[in-house]
């Protein structure tokens, strides 16, 4: 089975959390707890503590580092964000220690906790997918020469190839093939510095979806495999893989929001290890396919307009 490129060809963006929970992973019910968590090589540490807050009661200070909260020990504010929804939702009681060179310091909060009123700012608007929108709304780039418009050109027609709207789709050890290569088309137009930086810009977004469709067929493949279900019988929209909160997956779908469509439950922590969560990547892989499509629509009817 062919399995994704790395990470260095997808950058991963966005924020952890649904607008339902709140602003940032880092500062999950902080209106309860008082703190502000950052990443630090090995795990986490705390960027801030609310004045007159329960964290700044028991102690606790910026730059102390974060070893565990009830019984998960984060490695990243989506873990941390995880396991304080996780406390909040089932009305448990908190614990969060800290470590700093005199020691370990607790923070200790009960069920009560989740009860209080707090006062709230407006919720910050939801996190959006990547999208060449702000880049189509400036002025059209300028005319480039014929030569690079032909290998543009080109770009466009492969990507447009890769999951055509009305077309069943191969396999993915091809598609990742089609992929890999338009990834370095679109690297040597920007080695060549013969285009804007927008253009280039503009094209490795379109890319990102096509990239995360990859992600979601691969998912698919790994159950497949699992399964031994016969390669000539298509998955179901519906069939449903597992994720974890350190997975390519999770952070595909915290990459793209509108993919929490396509997840029918969130990893949780538990006492002797993280369950799984699941998503259908069948229908990930449609909903990424279709939105790729739309911002390619958009760049391409930009790049049109090129010296107007």
């Amino acid at each position: 089975m062919a399995l994704p490129r790395t990470v260095s060809w997808v950058i991963v963006v966005g924020l952890a959390a649904r607008a339902a929970w709140g602003a940032s992973p880092c500062e999950e019910s902080r209106a309860q707890t008082g703190l502000a968590l950052a990443a630090r090589e090995g795990g986490l540490e705390i960027a801030a503590v609310d004045p007159d807050s329960a964290a700044a009661e028991s102690g606790l200070r910026a730059g102390d580092a974060l070893v565990q909260v009830n019984a998960t020990m984060p490695r990243s504010c989506t873990d941390y964000a995880r396991a304080i929804r996780d406390a909040r939702d089932g009305r448990k009681a908190l614990l969060v220690l800290v470590r700093r060179s005199e020691g370990t310091v607790p923070l200790a909060l009960g069920p009560a906790t989740w009860e209080r009123a707090v006062a709230t700012a407006p919720p910050p608007p939801p996190p959006e997918a990547p999208s060449v929108r702000a880049l189509v709304a400036t002025p059209a780039p300028a005319p480039v020469p014929p030569g690079v418009r032909v290998s543009l050109d080109e770009v466009e027609r492969d990507l447009r190839a890769l999951a055509p709207a009305d077309r069943s789709p191969g396999q993915l050890a091809d598609y990742s093939h089609r992929l890999l290569r338009l990834h370095r088309q679109v690297e040597a137009l920007a080695a060549r510095h013969v285009t804007g930086a927008g253009v280039v810009d503009g094209l490795r977004t379109v890319l990102r979806y096509f990239d995360a469709a990859e992600v979601a067929w691969a998912a698919d493949e790994s159950v497949r495999e699992r399964e031994r279900r016969p390669r000539h019988l298509p998955s179901s929209e519906a069939e449903t893989a597992p994720f974890f909160a350190d997975s390519e997956a999770a952070a595909t779908i915290e990459e793209f929001p509108f993919l929490r469509s396509a997840v029918s439950r969130d990893p949780r922590p538990g006492l002797i290890g993280e369950s799984s969560g699941l998503w259908r990547p069948i229908e990930a892989r449609a909903l990424l396919w279709a939105h790729g499509r739309e911002e390619l629509d958009r760049l391409t009817s930009w790049l049109g307009r090129a010296g107007q």
